[in-house]
């Protein structure tokens, strides 16, 4: 190597090194050099310019260079609208805005790459979801991650009913893609969830929202299609364990109608109306092929034992329809429900048994000890003595008078045996009442206490 070459490469470390130190006591030395609290209306201005969140701040605000160059707000509340009328939607000891190092150089604050909350709280109130769905479709911003917050949503009344601690959300749009992502890892009532909503600027009017809950493992894909304030459509697919659900969505003029679209492949179908103004619904839920254990213990706690606060101004009827119940004596059967004013009634329950009669019922659960207690008042119908005989074993000529049979079921939710007692058998002959308890694991065990009491 010849001493020019030599020297030229000499020449370009030293001139590379005196940049990399000069940069270097430029960042480090900008705390000293620059009052940052003279710039706060610009750094405020701008913070919406970047990310379409008002920013106030009444704190300090410093420079940090490490990891990466960023401004470091101490005490800060940001909003979607200004000013905000009651408490802020989040309130923050610990926001960074992250600088370019352009930025950094001109000490401008035009141009935020993104910005990073941690450690604070989200206080969401119903009337805000407008908001949030209209910064969604209509904002451009950057980054925007929030590290170990948690979600509080609150009622008109202040009041929260639903908490949710999160441990990452990231709000931006990928540039090369055209594609804006809202992503949450988080917990809602003790299950851990990961939610997903995308929205492609090429294809503007549809967005995609999928849901994973991972104990227990359930999947939700929602796909809706907007075509303006008056009408939009959509389609939800959830699959739990082995049960795949599937259903249309429509909105058309303040009312929405949902639909199942493969009845036949499902196991719990929809037929729904609701009317927004006022608010009331029509709904039916046809469930079918499942046992009826599964349905005391999982299905009907969830819509008995409620909190009146999440009900809010839910007016309406709903009918659950049972189709094809895999049990000996039941397959098809109907319950209905009111809710009105913050209460769920039970209306009435009726059930076909099959080949033999049918079943009236009224339903409900208590929590007892720790438990929870499924309570039944029942009334069958024979209509068939004959085949009354042949299923429960026993002599036609003794049962062929029985026209009625009263009896009380309880059940503890998530135990197989059941508790049948206050037993009256209502015939032409007589009207007596069993004071004998009877338990009842099986249906073998079920036909020897049938054969007692009709002997």
């Amino acid at each position: 190597m010849n001493k020019i070459k030599q020297n030229k490469i000499t020449f370009t470390l030293i001139l590379a090194a005196i940049v990399i130190i000069f940069s270097s006591l430029t960042i480090l030395s900008l705390p000293v050099l620059f009052n940052y609290k003279s710039k706060v209306t610009i750094i405020e201005k701008n913070f919406y310019k970047n990310f379409k969140f008002y920013l106030k701040s009444n704190g300090k605000i410093s420079y940090k260079p490490f990891p990466k160059p960023h401004l470091m707000v101490e005490n800060a509340s940001l909003n979607l609208v200004n000013p905000r009328v009651s408490e802020d939607l989040i309130k923050t000891s610990n926001l960074k805005i992250f600088l370019s190092l352009r930025d950094v150089y001109l000490r401008s604050f035009n141009n935020f790459i993104s910005t990073e909350i941690s450690k604070s709280n989200l206080e969401i109130k119903l009337d805000d979801l407008k908001e949030l769905r209209r910064h969604l479709y209509m904002k451009v911003n950057k980054d925007i991650v929030l590290n170990d917050c948690k979600i509080f949503l609150k009622n008109k009344n202040d009041e929260v009913i639903l908490i949710s601690p999160s441990k990452k959300i990231t709000y931006k749009i990928n540039n090369k893609t055209k594609i804006k992502n809202l992503s949450i890892n988080g917990d809602v009532f003790g299950l851990n969830f990961k939610s997903e909503w995308k929205r492609n600027y090429n294809t503007p009017k549809t967005s995609f929202h999928n849901i994973d809950i991972y104990n227990p493992i359930i999947e939700i894909k929602n796909i809706f299609s907007f075509e303006n304030s008056n009408s939009f459509q959509g389609q939800s697919q959830i699959v739990i364990g082995q049960d795949k659900l599937k259903y249309n969505i429509e909105y058309n003029k303040e009312q929405i109608n949902i639909s199942s679209p493969d009845k036949d492949n499902t196991n719990f179908n929809i037929n729904s109306k609701i009317e927004l103004n006022p608010f009331y619904f029509e709904g039916g839920i046809t469930i079918k092929n499942k046992k009826i254990d599964n349905i005391i213990d999982n299905f009907l706690p969830k819509l008995l034992l409620y909190d009146e606060n999440f009900l809010g101004n839910l007016n309406g009827v709903l009918k659950i329809y049972f189709d094809k119940l895999n049990n000996k004596l039941i397959k098809n059967g109907e319950l209905e429900f009111v809710f009105n004013e913050k209460k769920i009634d039970f209306k009435f329950g009726f059930f076909d048994i099959h080949k033999i009669g049918n079943l009236k019922t009224e339903i409900s659960f208590k929590e007892e000890q720790g438990k929870i207690k499924f309570i039944s008042k029942n009334q069958v119908n024979i209509e068939n003595h004959i085949e009354f005989a042949k299923l429960f074993q026993v002599s036609s000529r003794k049962v062929k008078n029985i026209k009625q049979i009263y009896f009380d079921l309880e059940k503890i939710v998530e135990q197989d045996e059941l508790t049948i007692k206050n037993v009256r058998i209502n015939n032409i002959k007589n009207n007596k009442i069993i004071d004998e308890i009877f338990l009842v694991k099986n249906i073998q065990n079920l036909r020897s206490h049938v054969r007692k009491l009709t002997d």
